[in-house]
């Protein structure tokens, strides 16, 4: 029964990445279709590689910043509250919050835009139905 919910998790996760990389290439074309009028065609994908260039820069960022943190001081309660260890996260590593905040508010942006995609990702999770 484990390894069925694992699996399901997997898939679930790897279906989310794929449907971001999605959203990221329309963003980016968006982005080029919005720039290319006032910018021409090279200008309008410069912008677009150095708007890429800042995010991979900064996704490479807080995975230094989190391969490069100290250890803990105190050992964590067990079964803390949720909202108050995501708020001691905040306070400890708020380029992580930040970057979460952002990927949190694209993802409910895409969710509101099509909640098709939304639905059929929660129920693969969930396994509700089997995917194609």
């Amino acid at each position: 029964m484990r390894l069925s919910r694992l699996i399901l998790a997997v898939c679930g996760t790897a279906a989310l990445a794929a449907a971001s990389g999605v959203f990221v290439v329309a963003l980016s074309l968006a982005l080029y279709a919005a720039l290319e009028p006032t910018l021409g065609a090279a200008g309008a994908a410069a912008a677009v590689a150095v708007a890429c260039l800042l995010i991979l820069a900064s996704a490479g960022l807080v995975l230094l910043l989190i391969a490069t943190r100290r250890p803990r001081r105190a050992a964590a309660a067990e079964g803390g509250d949720l909202g108050a260890e995501l708020l001691e996260l905040a306070r400890r590593r708020p380029v992580l919050a930040l970057f979460g905040a952002a990927a949190a508010t694209a993802i409910g942006l895409s969710a509101l835009r099509n909640p098709r995609i939304v639905s059929g990702l929660v129920s693969v999770v969930l396994g509700l139905r089997r995917p194609l």
